[in-house]
Order: structure tokens, then C-alpha cells, then sequence
């Protein structure tokens, strides 16, 4: 099965756990080599000891004195240390073909076409007041040498109270407490394990893989088939160089605050778990197997993502979801269900309460920038066409 639409959805909804996962977003895998072999371990390793178990009084309050360093790099020192102890010849190396701790790497600049930025932006009106509202594309992982926005998207940005994201990551990645409360999300809670929800023959090859960078502790068959598949996304985003993690709305969260504008959270951290958890057992067991069968496949991968940034930079989203009826033609036919139901989860009803957020702030004249996944534009069920059925003007800006 081709992974681009399973790859876009991830970009689309996974925003929260991807900004956890990528440890230091201001680190590109290329540059940052060290923390890159750490970076997915941050979650199965040190989640799996504090959420399970739960912490004690001490832990916690040790926990509190060290809100001073971000989160991700005091459990990045920790987890690098262990990797450079048990394996010191995984060190990725700098130029495309070489392995990492995670395989074969791919530069994803070989695959991008884009030289201009000009990404997926309407202006929205309501005939009725005449308030207006700019809804914006985004993508979450970006080239290491972005440089920015054109200057007419710069100028609504600086005409804005404040920008609207699909959820502000800040408050993840500043409070230890939120952070713990997300991850718990994804932890079964019904006395099962990951081994009754996904076949032996898949866990086998996923515990394997783990093993093989370091990654895998018996604490992690606690956590959801979902979580599995979102560690393998990210183990295959961090062989891919000269990819930054931080994306557009990460970017745009951090300049907000350092400009005293208002960030709102679009979604609630429950509607963010949901979609990563929205696969049933059979489709997460075939596409994790498929996944993992295709691991050597770095170079279709990293020229895929490249093909979804080329398509944002340019503002043409339509073809982001052009080739769904091809990868449900290749899926068993027991799982077409399954797939069709996953993408109502992961997109559709997503982009219903996006489209209603949008028109509540049209109401009441909100003077945000609203950003979100550039695929919960595409097709004839995005957010845009969704505000046109309910009577606001809708006008594409080139």
C-alpha cells in the first residue's frame, strides 16, 4: 500500500504528539545527530517508567525544580548517554545513504522542487457583518533552510490579534504535568496489552525494530498499537537530513508569544488522541507490518513528504488526498471499512468542528490568523468548502 495518504494524515492530525516525540524542534536530524538517536526514545523509555507506574510525591517535585530546562533536552541527555554506551558505531553521518540509529538515511532536499513559498491561504467573509477571517494551510515538518513567509502573509499575521492552532504545543512541552496527562492517553487502561490488540507475527517484527535502536522496554506493550505506529513515523522522520521538526505552527506559536498575541487551541488534546489513536486493531496491525516491511524504503519516503511540502509551498492541496482511491484499492477488502472509518476519525469530523470554530470566530468577529493541516483543506470536505455550505464567502488568495 502507497503511504502518502497514511503519511498526510499523520502530518495532519498528529501536530501534539509529533512536537513530544521530536525532542529539540530547533534541531534539524542532520544537525543534531546525537539528540536525533535519542529523540524517539524519550517517549517509550521515559514515558513508560512515569505513566504506568505513576510518580511519587519525590518524583514529582523533582520533576517541578527542573521546569527551568525544557522538558525534552534534560530527557535527551539522559537517553543519549545510554545510547552512546550501548551503541557508539550508530552515529548518523552527514551525507544521504549512510546509516543512522535507525537505518539508511535520505536528504529530503534531493526530492524538493519548490522555490517559492506561497502556502494554501482564504479569506473568508460573512456577508452579513462583512468580518473577515484568514485561514491558512500548514505543514508540520519543514526543509532546515525555510526561510520564512512572503511579505503579504507576514502582514496579515502582523494586522492580527493572534493566531488560532489546531492545539497550542507550548503548553505540553512547558508543563511536565499536561505532558504526563497526554501521554497516559495513549496507555491501555482495560487490563490488555499491545499484544491483544496487534498479531504476534506484527509485534514480533515492531519489538524487534525497537530493540534494534534501543527504544523498546516491556513498560512500552502498555501503550496503544497507535502509539507504536506514531514511534515508527517518527523513527522514519528522523532518518530523513536536513528536515527541520519544527514546523509552521510551532514556529508561528513561539513568535506569538514573543509578540503578546493570543494563541487559541482550536482542538482539545482529546480530539488530538483520538486521531492518532482512530485506527481499529486489523488496519493498525496491517499498516504498522507494511510499514516495517518497507523500513528500507527511505528514499520513496523521504521523496513522498518531499511531494506534500512541494504541493503545501505552491498552495495546491487538492492532490493531497488525490490518490485515496488507489490505496483503498490496495487494502484488503476486510479493512476498506476500517480505512474509510479512520479517515472520518483522523480528517472529516475534524474538519467539521475546525469549520464551525472558524465561523464562531467570524461571529464574533475574531481577528485571528487560523491555521491548521493543509490536508483538512483538500478534497470537496475541507474546512474552506465546509464555510462556503454555510454561507460565508470564501476566496482562495494567489
Amino acid at each position: 500500500m502507497k503511504t502518502k495518504k497514511i503519511l498526510c494524515a499523520f502530518l495532519t492530525a498528529f501536530l501534539c504528539v509529533t512536537a513530544v516525540s521530536c525532542g529539540d524542534t530547533e534541531e534539524t536530524s542532520t544537525e543534531n545527530s546525537d539528540s536525533s538517536v535519542s529523540e524517539i526514545e524519550t517517549e517509550p523509555d521515559t514515558q513508560q517508567a512515569e505513566t504506568p507506574e505513576k510518580e511519587t510525591p519525590d518524583e514529582t517535585e523533582q520533576e517541578t525544580t527542573e521546569e527551568t530546562q525544557p522538558e525534552e533536552e534534560t530527557q535527551l541527555k539522559t537517553e543519549s548517554d545510554v545510547v552512546d554506551e550501548t551503541e557508539p558505531e550508530k552515529e548518523t553521518k552527514s551525507n544521504t545513504g549512510n546509516v543512522s540509529a535507525y537505518g539508511t538515511t535520505a536528504d529530503i532536499n534531493e526530492y524538493i522542487t519548490a522555490t517559492t513559498i506561497n502556502p494554501p491561504l482564504w479569506k473568508v467573509t460573512d456577508p452579513e457583518t462583512q468580518n473577515e477571517l484568514y485561514i491558512m494551510g500548514t505543514i508540520h515538518v519543514l526543509p532546515s533552510d525555510f526561510d520564512g513567509f512572503p511579505d503579504y502573509i507576514r502582514d496579515i499575521y502582523e494586522n492580527s490579534d493572534g493566531i488560532a492552532v489546531e492545539y497550542d504545543t507550548s503548553k505540553l512541552t512547558s508543563d511536565i504535568r499536561a505532558l504526563m496527562a497526554f501521554q497516559e492517553k495513549f496507555v491501555y487502561d482495560d487490563g490488555t496489552t499491545i499484544t491483544d490488540h496487534i498479531s504476534d507475527e506484527t509485534y514480533q517484527k515492531a519489538k524487534a525494530y525497537f530493540e534494534s535502536i534501543g527504544a523498546y522496554s516491556e513498560l512500552l506493550d502498555q501503550y496503544s498499537a497507535g502509539y507504536w505506529y506514531n514511534q515508527l513515523e517518527s523513527a522514519m522522520i528522523l532518518r530523513l537530513e536536513n528536515l527541520s521538526t519544527e514546523g509552521i505552527d510551532a514556529q508561528a506559536i513561539e513568535e506569538a508569544q514573543n509578540d503578546g498575541k493570543e494563541v487559541i487551541s482550536i482542538e482539545t488534546l482529546d480530539i488530538q488522541a483520538d486521531a492518532i489513536s482512530g485506527m481499529s486493531d486489523e488496519l493498525v496491525d496491517f499498516v504498522i507490518n507494511k510499514m516495517l516491511d518497507d523500513m528500507d524504503e527511505i528514499d520513496d519516503y523521504a521523496e513522498e513528504l518531499a511531494e506534500l511540502y512541494n504541493l503545501w509551498a505552491v498552495g495546491d492541496v487538492d492532490p493531497m488526498l488525490d490518490d485515496e482511491l488507489d490505496e483503498i484499492d490496495e487494502l484488503p477488502e476486510d479493512l476498506v471499512d476500517d480505512y474509510n472509518d479512520y479517515m472520518d476519525i483522523m480528517l472529516y469530523n475534524r474538519n467539521q468542528g475546525m469549520a464551525e470554530k472558524a465561523s464562531e470566530f467570524l461571529k464574533d468577529g475574531k481577528n485571528y490568523l487560523f491555521m491548521v493541516g493543509s490536508a483538512h483543506y483538500a478534497g470537496d470536505r475541507g474546512v474552506d468548502d465546509l464555510l462556503a455550505e454555510m454561507g460565508y464567502t470564501v476566496e482562495k488568495i494567489q
